[in-house]
């Protein structure tokens, strides 16, 4: 299999240069990475050692823990797992617990279930800052075994380079979602008044540019467009700028305490960079003359949600996709879907979401049975991005499918509201709401993307772990008022920049440069 090549190719250049991660100053420091690659070793050989079961009639159960972005746990959840685990118990003989939480409670619930060490046999990251936690804290299973006994579909379809990015001391330790891995930078603007005051050729001419640095056109054409939207609409609030460091084209490499630019080869200080400036000058100028959600910064609601409500004209993101017009159900209104920044996919693009097999897994063997479904089987996909046929979907025109008459996506008891979620993406149906493009276009569209150089490298921050906390603290503060455009940059970022210095981001700068120059190393002998 073609995946087991990037496997051995990471086993060999591990054996010569060390760990990925980054070694440990100091004898101890080696002895413990070698303690814990041993023991990683020994549990992958463990599962090994056992050749695929004969069918014994028995049921193992699994649990399958993720996130429910809307957080809002469907109604008809129950329903959903009863047909699925008719289907698993007939294919694979499996029983699956399906445990969605909450986004905003998901990361503390994952480290409350694994401090306990809760029964918990999958568990799909909803950010890389979850993947990275897991990681570092040694928390997951590696996984090349397993996959190699029953993870043929996976493989079948998972490309080559994806694997890389979660694929640690010859380890794998999580397989991406399958779809597509795109990040860019988009702004979603209301169509209704965009064709109402004749702005079609404005939306028109916007470009994806290569980064902020190169988004003067872009910048123009927003603030022409924002100012006939508040002029006519004075009620109206003009953007929410979600995501806005997005803007900026780079490899956040876990956790932003040190980035590598778009075309960069180095470690560089996110925050103190021209580009990220520019990004918090533009948005608090945009705030003052009132093109800004008043309360972007301290609101709780979802962007989606707030232009549902009709208080809100246009919001920006994240997103892997081309141009495109996004259907009304989605955000209440159809709106313009347009592409700022050109794709480019990291390491973040595919640790975003995941899905692993953590320590406190009992039946590792069903579980990647299971996983392996998820990428390779069309009803069980179906079933976990929209649920029932007949009862949460129908069958319509041309092989699309669309809500039952009478339902959408705020009264359904399972909407199909987070498809990205599970599995193969690439195996669902083209639903009337929620598909804006198809698999073909979703590849075409990734093959156009940069990757990042950086991409399997992965960072330990085990040598500054206070310098870490510190300066996460520090983000926390800041952050969220400078991009959103609610503090002065002018003042606040070179206050935010002194305390991250105070805080110890420059150890933490050279560590991770010092373990990036490891990895390069890796990659030439």
């Amino acid at each position: 299999m073609k995946w087991k090549k990037v496997v051995a190719v990471a086993i060999a250049v591990t054996c010569m240069a060390g760990c990925l991660t980054g070694c440990q100053s100091g004898d101890a420091g080696q002895s413990d990475q070698t303690s814990q690659t041993s023991q990683d070793n020994e549990a992958g050989d463990e599962g090994a050692s056992v050749n695929a079961p004969e069918e014994t009639g028995e049921i193992a159960d699994i649990t399958w823990m993720y996130a429910q972005m809307s957080g809002m746990i469907p109604e008809d959840l129950q329903k959903v797992e009863d047909l699925l685990n008719e289907i698993t118990e007939e294919k694979i003989q499996v029983h699956v617990k399906l445990s969605p939480v909450s986004f905003a409670d998901y990361q503390n619930q994952i480290s409350l279930i694994m401090a306990s060490q809760e029964k918990m046999d999958i568990i799909t990251t909803a950010g890389s800052n979850i993947w990275s936690s897991l990681l570092n804290q040694r928390q997951l299973m590696p996984l090349n075994d397993l996959i190699e006994q029953y993870g043929s579909g996976i493989t079948e379809v998972v490309p080559e380079d994806y694997f890389r990015g979660t694929t640690v001391d010859g380890n794998l330790y999580a397989i991406t979602t399958n779809g597509t891995k795109s990040d860019n930078y988009n702004i979603v603007l209301r169509k209704d008044l965009i064709d109402k005051y004749d702005l079609q050729e404005e939306v028109e001419k916007i470009q994806a540019a290569d980064s902020m640095k190169d988004m003067d056109d872009n910048i123009e054409i927003l603030e022409e467009i924002f100012s006939v939207i508040k002029e006519n609409e004075p009620e109206m609030e003009i953007l929410y700028p979600w995501g806005g460091n997005m803007a900026i084209n780079y490899d956040q490499l876990s956790d932003r305490l040190g980035v590598v630019f778009k075309d960069g080869d180095s470690i560089e200080n996110l925050f103190s960079s021209d580009e990220y400036r520019k990004l918090c000058e533009t948005v608090y100028d945009w705030a003052q003359k009132g093109y800004i959600m008043k309360d972007a910064a301290t609101t709780t609601e979802s962007a989606g949600s707030l232009m549902k409500s009709g208080r809100l004209f246009a919001f920006t993101l994240s997103s892997g996709r081309g141009n495109y017009i996004d259907e009304a159900a989605t955000n209440g209104y159809e709106a313009y879907n347009v592409n700022l920044r050109k794709p480019s996919i990291s390491n973040g693009s595919i640790t975003l979401f995941a899905n692993c097999i953590p320590t406190t897994c009992t039946e590792p063997e069903a579980a990647m049975k299971f996983l392996n479904l998820l990428y390779s089987d069309e009803e069980v996909v179906n079933l976990m991005a929209y649920g029932i046929s007949g009862e949460h979907y129908v069958e319509v025109e041309d092989g699309w499918i669309d809500y039952p008459e009478g339902v959408d996506a705020s009264n359904s008891k399972y909407p199909g509201d987070q498809v990205y979620m599970y599995g193969n993406t690439f195996l669902l149906k083209s639903h009337k709401v929620y598909t804006t493009q198809s698999a073909e276009e979703g590849m075409a569209y990734d093959a156009e993307a940069s990757i990042s150089g950086c991409m399997g490298f992965n960072y330990d921050p085990g040598n500054v772990k206070n310098e870490t906390a510190a300066c996460s603290a520090v983000l926390t503060e800041f952050r969220t008022g400078l991009e959103m455009g609610a503090i002065n940059p002018e003042t606040e970022l070179p206050a935010f920049i002194e305390k991250l210095e105070k805080s110890g981001i420059n150890e933490i700068l050279a560590e991770k440069q010092r373990q990036l120059d490891e990895w390069k190393k890796t990659l030439s002998e």
